[in-house]
């Protein structure tokens, strides 16, 4: 996109960050306990190590979601960069359910979807949220659906 975009949406969930944090925490526990000499030292400096990377892992993926919308189409952070949609290509955003692939946890999460006029549909990064923040999903995907809305029909045939 050249312009400026219009719209730009980015994940700030609070579980994230305290997911984030306590597993930062007890990166930083375990390292202590490896430095004091406990039991098995070695273990824990292992486990410490492979906790901070992957929550700092974990951390930078999920703050990097992205989307951003204006005149020119869709834009949002794909695994391996930037991928564009223009206004035309797109039919309709849904909303779908994803249940938890654990079946232990019975939350479902809210996620956003582009159909596209070849009949494929594109799950976005944002918005993207627990059952418990339904409102701000809603306001989100509404911004979207009305921005779709004004700009499909300049673009097409452009």
């Amino acid at each position: 996109m050249n312009d400026q975009a219009e719209l730009s949406l980015r994940w700030e969930g609070k579980a994230a960050r305290w997911w984030a944090v306590a597993a930062l925490l007890f990166a930083v526990g375990a390292g202590v306990a490896a430095g004091l000499g406990a039991p098995r030292a070695q273990k824990w400096a292992i486990a410490a190590g492979v906790v901070g990377i992957a929550a700092v892992a974990g951390a930078v993926g999920m703050f990097r979601r992205r989307v951003e919308a204006g005149p020119d189409g869709l834009r949002f952070r794909a695994v391996l960069g930037w991928r564009r949609l223009e206004w035309d290509e797109i039919v309709r955003f849904e909303d779908l359910r994803v249940d938890s692939a654990d079946h232990r946890f019975g939350t479902s999460n809210l996620r956003a979807a582009v159909m596209l006029r070849d009949g494929s549909a594109v799950s976005l990064p944002v918005p993207w949220t627990g059952t418990g923040n339904v409102r701000d999903f809603e306001q989100q995907l509404s911004q979207l659906r009305a921005l779709h809305r004004r700009y499909r029909h300049s673009t097409v045939g452009a």
